[in-house]
């Protein structure tokens, strides 16, 4: 998977390799933020256009995050819709739900 994402120092691409585990729906890739390996699961794709995954990590304590990708800048109000209520469905407080602003120039045009 291409992540991009804006940083100060300007736009940049991660890539991760998910590795398929024996449960459907469940992968594990590197971190090199981290530098270790973490649990994903796919909630629900259309491969087209988004997956909402749902990121498990234990480092000095344990962490949970629920993220919605998708593969262009605007999402259907269906879709995030459906990712704030998967979320808060998992717990999460109204509050902690974010939504990014979407960064023109991330990814630079072409990319």
């Amino acid at each position: 998977m291409s992540m991009w994402s804006q940083r100060s120092s300007g736009c940049r691409c991660d890539v991760y390799v998910y590795e398929k585990t024996a449960v459907p729906g469940q992968f594990t890739y590197f971190s090199t933020r981290h530098n270790r390996m973490k649990d994903i699961t796919v909630v629900e794709t259309n491969y087209s256009e988004y997956a909402l995954v749902l990121k498990h990590k234990k480092m000095n304590r344990e962490f949970t995050q629920v993220a919605l990708y998708g593969r262009s800048h605007n999402l259907s109000l269906q879709l995030l819709e459906k990712f704030r209520e998967f979320s808060l469905s998992r717990g999460f407080p109204k509050d902690s739900i974010l939504t990014p602003k979407v960064v023109d120039d991330c990814p630079p045009a072409g990319k």
